[in-house]
């Protein structure tokens, strides 16, 4: 069961890196975050791409199927990358990262309308504690309405742009798997997040008018710090990857959304914390339902 530990310190790291992006780079513009994100965690995870790549003959990895499969991949993690760091920076994250929880809802739903895979009656419980605990995190907003926690889900744009990120999270989790079919588990997390940090940070440079050099001399603390913990949950994401089944550790990784709403509270001070615990419990047994028993 050491694959559980591992799951839930990927959870928790990617939870902090997110509370630390938002608590020191928030007060920049959120394309600044996704360079911290993804390029910070580059010198934690390279040593162990090279290490790897000489211990698994990686090079052997980079067939045509493979470059085809990461290019894709590649481009739909930027833009949820850049989706997420906007999103955390515009809402309270008690209120954004639940709505990864979605990912798995949406999973079972492109099955059924791709595929034509039948949702069962222990994936339609789980789905219906997630939308749920969806309502129930914007309960305070009931006042106004009994449909009024639902539009607040819009209304609430950190909120709105994280259901994106989980529905595209629903298909870069497909890919990545592939990904890993491929090539190797640890090899592949390895060389992906390295990649990433590199890509990413290019297509931002690109994109926007940022002073990348300016950036990085004057927050280096801070980049390395949440790109720390990045690479901590990348580790532990690779470890526990590579004794389970990725359906049961990306469930058991959710309880991100747990740690996010304590994050909140504790460090930002974010309010109606007994509600939104209440609302993620509900979306976390939603989750446990649809991987495990549906």
């Amino acid at each position: 069961m050491i694959w559980c530990i591992f799951a839930i310190l990927a959870g928790f790291f990617v939870s902090l890196s997110d509370a630390l992006n938002k608590k020191y780079l928030s007060s920049l513009d959120y394309p600044y975050m996704v360079i911290a994100r993804t390029l910070g965690s580059f010198p934690f995870l390279f040593p162990a791409f090279l290490f790897l790549t000489y211990k698994y003959n990686g090079l052997n990895y980079f067939s045509f199927p493979f470059i085809t499969n990461i290019s894709l991949l590649l481009l739909l993690e930027i833009l949820a990358t850049i989706l997420y760091m906007k999103g955390i920076k515009l809402s309270p994250l008690s209120l954004t990262i639940p709505f990864l929880s979605f990912t798995p809802v949406f999973i079972i739903l492109t099955g059924y309308l791709i595929l034509g895979e039948k949702v069962s009656t222990e994936g339609t419980l789980g789905i219906i504690l997630v939308v749920i605990g969806s309502y129930c995190i914007n309960l305070p907003s009931i006042k106004e309405g009994f449909l009024a926690p639902i539009k607040a889900i819009k209304k609430e744009k950190g909120s709105f742009l994280l259901l994106q990120v989980a529905f595209i999270y629903s298909i870069t989790s497909v890919l990545g798997k592939s990904g890993i079919i491929l090539s190797n588990p640890l090899w592949f997390a390895s060389f992906y997040f390295s990649i990433l940090g590199i890509t990413s940070t290019l297509v931002i440079k690109i994109l926007y008018p940022i002073k990348l050099g300016e950036f990085i001399k004057k927050h280096y603390n801070s980049i390395l710090l949440v790109g720390l913990t990045q690479g901590l949950m990348c580790y532990s994401h690779m470890i526990a990857l590579s004794q389970i089944e990725t359906a049961y550790m990306i469930a058991l990784k959710r309880s991100s959304i747990l740690f996010a709403v304590i994050f909140g509270y504790f460090v930002f001070k974010e309010k109606h914390i007994l509600i939104r615990l209440f609302a993620v419990i509900l979306m976390l047994a939603g989750i446990f339902i649809i991987t495990f028993l549906r």
